[in-house]
């Protein structure tokens, strides 16, 4: 079974190669597809430098991205991966066990965080539950072809994308999560401070829950 890894990028120099080559090296059968949203740094060259690597490009914007490339995967589940972020060794193994199981139809791993700050243990206990709340794009979703189809995708919003879609998914089937987890960088966190970042972070969510629009959220949450 085809696990397609379908990776948005925009100015990721810093992470692209590093993140490509890991997922090279992981057993399992998947293809592996980078979605450029108009990088003016060195994110294209460096992944061109991958023969093995498909890359696309089109307009700015997660969503977008990330259908764009499942439009032109091949495998019968979409693994939606940021561009910093390591998946576990385990990880063909543990998706395609867990999408054999009756009526489910996505999931996610849960979340390591690259920072010794204490409340990142408990972030990362956090990342066990699969709720909406627990649950973000860099926790690394997956979704069988067929049913991301079926719903339509991503829908197109600024923001947001990752929590939208679970609520459709869950209407469709089970979505669970795995025991293994990804390590993502904590960029976002030096930048602005672990403390003010979740709080940021959860304030976020809980609009969106409220019905404030993606884009306005947006303005408080910048790509990189």
């Amino acid at each position: 079974m085809l696990i397609s890894i379908i990776i948005p990028a925009l100015n990721e120099e810093k992470y692209i190669a590093e993140v490509l080559e890991h997922c090279l090296e992981l057993s399992g059968h998947f293809e592996i597809i980078v979605v450029d949203g108009g990088s003016h740094d060195q994110t294209i060259s460096l992944t061109k430098a991958f023969e093995s690597v498909k890359v696309l490009k089109t307009s700015k914007g997660r969503a977008n991205q990330m259908n764009y490339g499942a439009q032109h995967a091949h495998g019968e589940i979409l693994l939606f991966l940021h561009a910093d972020t390591f998946l576990p060794e385990d990880a063909y193994a543990s998706i395609i066990g867990l999408c054999q199981q009756d009526k489910v139809i996505a999931g996610s791993f849960r979340l390591i965080m690259k920072d010794k700050h204490p409340i990142f243990k408990f972030y990362r206990w956090c990342s066990q539950f699969s709720t909406e709340f627990f649950t973000y794009g860099d926790h690394g979703i997956f979704i069988i072809n067929k049913t991301f189809k079926t719903i339509s995708g991503y829908k197109n919003i600024d923001f947001m994308e990752d929590v939208e879609i679970q609520k459709r998914l869950r209407k469709q089937g089970k979505f669970r999560k795995l025991k293994s987890s990804v390590v993502t960088s904590n960029r976002r966190f030096q930048k602005n401070g672990v403390i003010y970042q979740l709080m940021i972070d959860t304030l976020l969510v809980i609009l969106f829950k409220l019905g404030v629009p993606p884009n306005k959220l947006k303005h408080c949450y910048p790509d990189n």
